[in-house]
């Protein structure tokens, strides 16, 4: 009996993963295939249960630091429990870190008005590939006219990779590709009646307490994912 033919899976990469690609070197971005087809299985989910926290103290209008406060306190019960693994713990530590940088945005986030957004969003198909993206938070905004704008916000939260000048652009173009396909996943799922702005799509690295804002111009960058996405469509099977 002949083998039913095996079905290939669609190529597929999450945003970040994306982003380190376009800054990454030939020999590195080969890796980064390897890791997106085969993603090794997380023993815990690093930052899933501070995201909403800082989403919803963004959102909040008032920006009431009580609910940081809150979940601070249960963070540091956490780190300090015998009963948690140490995994958990050093989680349970982190988000302290992310809570107390947040924090220290609040001069740089203040003039936005965050919404709240979707759980559930779509990812976006780029080149072939299945590209994951989900911003954690609506940006609402208008024109001088008045017209009404909208963008997002994703919340980069990985470690500090170094101060060298090296670092801080690598950094720095990475949160611009991000902020860059923010734009594109609010346009084609989220504008409404709205009008997507370039300044309202970001990327907020936390631990850096940097804020990338989308190019008014996004053509090249664009460009360039959609090449790079080519790419791994094409490496997909081989990696």
């Amino acid at each position: 009996m002949a083998r039913a033919p095996v079905q290939r899976r669609t190529p597929r990469i999450s945003i970040n993963d994306l982003a380190l690609f376009m800054v990454s070197s030939d020999t590195a971005r080969m890796g980064i295939i390897r890791r997106a087809k085969t993603p090794p299985t997380a023993p815990i989910i690093r930052y899933r249960d501070v995201r909403p926290v800082v989403a919803a103290y963004l959102a909040d209008p008032l920006r009431s630091v009580n609910h940081l406060v809150a979940a601070e306190a249960m963070f540091d019960q956490r780190a300090s429990d015998p009963a948690e693994s140490p995994l958990r713990q050093d989680d349970a530590r982190q988000s302290i870190e992310v809570l107390r940088a947040i924090q220290q945005m609040r001069n740089s986030l203040g003039p936005f008005d965050f919404q709240a957004a979707p759980q559930e969003q779509p990812k976006i198909h780029v080149a072939g590939v299945e590209v994951s993206i989900r911003a954690e938070l609506l940006v609402h905004g208008a024109a001088r006219g008045g017209a009404q704008q909208i963008g997002g916000a994703v919340l980069r939260l990985t470690q500090d990779d170094g101060e060298s000048e090296t670092a801080r652009e690598k950094r720095r173009e990475m949160g611009l590709y991000v902020a860059t396909m923010v734009s594109r996943h609010i346009g084609d799922h989220f504008a409404g009646d709205r009008t997507v702005a370039s300044r309202l799509c970001m990327s907020i690295d936390v631990q850096r307490g940097d804020v990338f804002i989308a190019p008014s111009a996004t053509t090249r960058r664009m460009a360039d994912m959609e090449n790079a996405c080519r790419f791994i469509a094409a490496m997909w099977d081989d990696a």
